[in-house]
């Protein structure tokens, strides 16, 4: 598996990628950069820019946001731990979870420091998204569930095959890059809720910019590492045989980032697993229900609900993103999910208070199958209001998915509303003017200097 990876990467030419996956990744490129600007005003995103610039570091690499120059391994951590900070980036239906905050970071640092252009850069993205989702395609279910956060785990593996990539390394390079990355893969999922999940990105980030820089200089690691037997797959999480022939075998003739189960944007700033909540929350608005009618609210779950959205009386905006019943209770109050719902004192809104008091999970959906549109967990909302009458509300596959997708009107309007955070009217639309015509841009640097104010 581990030299079926290497083979595709170290082969794999520009022109050997579809445009529909080039197209797949300006988006993913595009999400991210808007995520992180907004982010950047997060706590957790000023504390990592703080500790980026105590760091120093090489000045070859912009912070998104901030204007300053560092090393492509800090820009990396600080930058993808902001496009994660508010847990509203992209996502993926294969099993790899938010593919951009790992993968854009380390491309665009490492992009911007070697004079890559705009295409290399959508050509990375493509490179470490499939390589991530291949290698996580056999093993995904087990080890989610074990409490490993697959953004980070197998995000470092992703990251480091598309760094290895824009650095064009040979094969041997790349089996290194990944053996290197595996050993510095972690993250877990008790975490969530916490700034350190938003670590979890960056860190996979600057792990792909690590792994590969290491490689090319010759550092060396196992050529084996994701299925030997102390390797990646059965040391984090996978106890069954794996038919190593079988995996990866469509490497580089399918492009999994543009079908079906491939890229994903989120239109809410909230855990991915509370998104067809929320679109029942929002029908029930288009239905009539009103807040202060509703006595009582039942969630229809599946059992794997309980292992993701853990804060059943949130008290930070953290938090919140977690909780089923506060974005269940927000999207009712407010008609709508935003990035301002996680406010302190959002959160604490006396009537989305008595919203969640009135709230009881029901199990009624079986274990989603991780790796298909469904599988973000069908949801259900049924509400009482004081007549007696019921009104009812099913999602089984959230606005945004690859089979039920934003409209480019919502897509740019998201990017508008994160990047206006920080950035003029006019940054704003000079910016997104520039991602959309990313794969004709001469350098990621022209790209990065004007999003961070140059």
């Amino acid at each position: 598996m581990t030299d079926r990876i290497s083979t595709f990467v170290s082969g794999v030419r520009t022109a050997d990628i579809p445009q529909d996956a080039l197209d797949k990744a300006r988006m993913g490129i595009t999400d991210f950069i808007g995520v992180a600007v907004a982010g950047s005003r997060e706590e957790s995103g000023r504390l990592i820019q703080e500790y980026g610039e105590s760091m120093g570091g090489v000045a070859e690499a912009r912070i998104i946001a901030g204007g300053r120059k560092t090393s492509p391994e800090m820009a990396a951590l600080v930058n993808g731990t902001m496009g994660h900070a508010l847990d509203y980036d992209d996502m993926s239906v294969s099993p790899i979870s938010h593919p951009s905050v790992f993968l854009a970071p380390a491309i665009l640092a490492v992009g911007e420091s070697i004079g890559a252009s705009g295409l290399e850069a959508l050509a990375a993205y493509v490179v470490g998204y499939e390589v991530a989702g291949c290698v996580a395609e056999p093993m995904f279910q087990s080890h989610y569930v074990r409490g490993w956060h697959s953004t980070s785990t197998f995000g470092s593996l992703g990251a480091a095959a598309a760094v290895a990539w824009l650095l064009k390394l040979n094969a041997r390079q790349v089996r290194m890059a990944i053996g290197i990355a595996a050993s510095l893969a972690c993250g877990l999922r008790q975490n969530f809720g916490t700034m350190t999940k938003p670590l979890h990105a960056g860190k996979a980030g600057a792990n792909g910019v690590q792994a590969a820089f290491l490689a090319r200089a010759g550092f060396t690691a196992d050529a084996n590492i994701i299925e030997a037997p102390l390797g990646f797959a059965k040391v984090m999480g996978h106890d069954d045989e794996i038919d190593w022939a079988k995996v990866g075998t469509n490497l580089g003739k399918t492009f999994v980032i543009a079908g079906p189960v491939g890229l994903a944007i989120k239109p809410y700033p909230s855990c991915g697993f509370t998104h067809t909540a929320i679109d029942c929350a929002l029908d029930l608005r288009q239905q009539g229900v009103r807040t202060e009618e509703i006595v009582e609210i039942e969630l229809g779950t599946s059992p794997f609900d309980k292992q993701l959205l853990i804060h059943h009386r949130p008290k930070t905006g953290l938090e919140g993103k977690f909780s089923l019943e506060y974005c269940v209770a927000r999207a009712l109050a407010s008609g709508g999910v935003r990035l301002n719902s996680f406010s302190e004192e959002a959160m604490l809104e006396p009537e989305v208070q008595r919203l969640i008091e009135g709230m009881k999970w029901i199990e009624k959906y079986p274990m989603p199958v991780m790796g298909t549109p469904e599988g973000f967990g069908a949801k259900s909302v049924t509400v009482t209001i004081r007549n007696g009458k019921k009104y009812h509300a099913e999602a089984r596959v959230a606005r945004g998915m690859p089979t039920n997708p934003l409209t480019a009107h919502e897509f740019n309007a998201k990017y508008r509303d994160c990047a206006s955070t920080i950035l003029s009217e006019e940054a704003v639309e000079e910016s997104l003017l520039l991602l959309t015509g990313l794969q004709q841009a001469g350098k990621v640097a022209e790209v990065m200097a004007r999003i961070s104010g140059d």
